[in-house]
């Protein structure tokens, strides 16, 4: 299913299939919504320095929405995902750890959660001004918001 919903949006130009994308999803991403589906993209960009445009930037765009790892991997963000991990648990994180991996795959890549938890998010907020200073605005605190409340990591 994501194969072919990511065939149909790299068919489409760019800006058509991202605006498609935002404003009507897919299939498998209608449970978000617009804003969430703009999110995704930004997550993309962040991680990976360009929008999606081929059929294996949106199979990602795609996999990051549902919660799933994406193909690509970028070395860059993930060793700045790793330096937020240890501003955040105040330790390094260990990879072969699976709720240490999750947390620096959610801040790298922006994976959305499968099934949302407010109470977890609140916290998560909490938690991140305490440590930042701030109040999340940009794609990569939300990101980090994210890991905090779903990865499962712990100090």
């Amino acid at each position: 299913m994501i194969l072919n919903e990511a065939l149909r949006l790299a068919k489409d130009k760019p800006i058509i299939s991202q605006t498609n994308f935002i404003n009507n999803g897919t299939p498998t991403t209608k449970i978000l919504g617009s804003g969430e589906r703009a999110g995704v993209i930004k997550s993309f960009e962040s991680a990976f320095g360009k929008p999606p445009q081929t059929e294996t930037d949106w199979s990602d765009c795609l996999k990051i929405a549902s919660g799933r790892w994406p193909g690509q991997k970028n070395t860059k963000a993930e060793a700045n995902a790793e330096a937020a991990f240890k501003k955040i648990y105040l330790r390094s994180a260990k990879r072969n750890n699976s709720n240490d991996n999750a947390a620096v795959t959610i801040i790298s890549y922006g994976l959305r959660p499968a099934k949302r938890n407010l109470n977890s998010e609140k916290a998560a907020i909490k938690s991140f001004r305490a440590i930042y200073g701030y109040a999340p605005k940009s794609t990569s605190a939300w990101d980090i918001v994210r890991a905090i409340a779903y990865s499962g990591a712990r100090r």
